[in-house]
Parts: structure tokens; sequence; C-alpha cells
């Protein structure tokens, strides 16, 4: 499978692709939210980037569609 841009990235696409390079990226979240994030990450065998990415891409196309309906 091609990797997607991170753009573009879902929870389902690190189910299913191969790694790709990343970038350092430092963002300060409570113990509970990193540690959720290292297991899922784990368990999908993805960086914890392409986790973070990818819940945010998932959330943004939510709220996304919740806000266009209002």
């Amino acid at each position: 499978m091609a990797t997607p841009e991170r753009s573009k990235l879902r929870l389902t696409d690190l189910k299913t692709r191969t790694p790709s390079g990343t970038r350092l990226m430092n963002v300060k979240v409570p113990v509970e939210i990193l540690s959720a994030v290292e297991r899922l990450a784990k368990r999908l065998k993805a960086s914890k980037t392409d986790v973070v990415v990818a819940l945010l891409n998932d959330a943004l196309a939510v709220a996304e569609v919740k806000t266009s309906k209002r």
C-alpha cells in the first residue's frame, strides 16, 4: 500500500501501511494521553507522531462535519 500524505492519514491507514520517515514533534501533553498514544502506536506498529497526526485528522474531519451542519 502506498503511504498517504500526512494531511490525509487516518487510523485505519496505520493498520496496513508501511512505515515512512518522520520529523520530530515536540508537544507537551498529559502523561495519560502520552501513555495511550504510545500503547496505540505499539499496537498499530506505527510511530507516535503518525498516531497523533491520524487522531488529529480524524477529529478534525468529525469537527468539520459537525460545524458544517450549524
